[in-house]
């Protein structure tokens, strides 16, 4: 005769496997990311310009916006683009 398990045994267990294991889970990410530092920005932080690629710090860039979308421009080429065509 083999031993059988009650219908309410495997109802408590299936019960609290998903509670179990999301406790699992997240003491799993809690315990790899405790050491990790945040992503820091350095101070020099630096833009790409949309048109050349020239870099260049945040307060030198010219910031146009279309569609919702912000694109950073050097002044070379803000001046550029704002100087009327002949």
């Amino acid at each position: 005769m083999e031993p059988q398990v009650s219908p309410q045994v495997l109802a408590t267990f299936f019960a609290y496997a998903p509670l179990a294991l999301g406790i699992i889970i997240y003491a799993a990410f809690y315990i790899a990311k405790r050491n990790e530092t945040g992503a820091h920005v350095p101070i020099g932080e630096s833009f790409a310009c949309a048109n050349c690629g020239r870099r260049g710090v945040r307060e030198h860039m010219i910031p146009e916006t279309h569609e919702g979308a912000v694109s950073w421009y050097c002044t070379h080429c803000a001046a550029a683009s704002a100087a009327p065509a002949h």
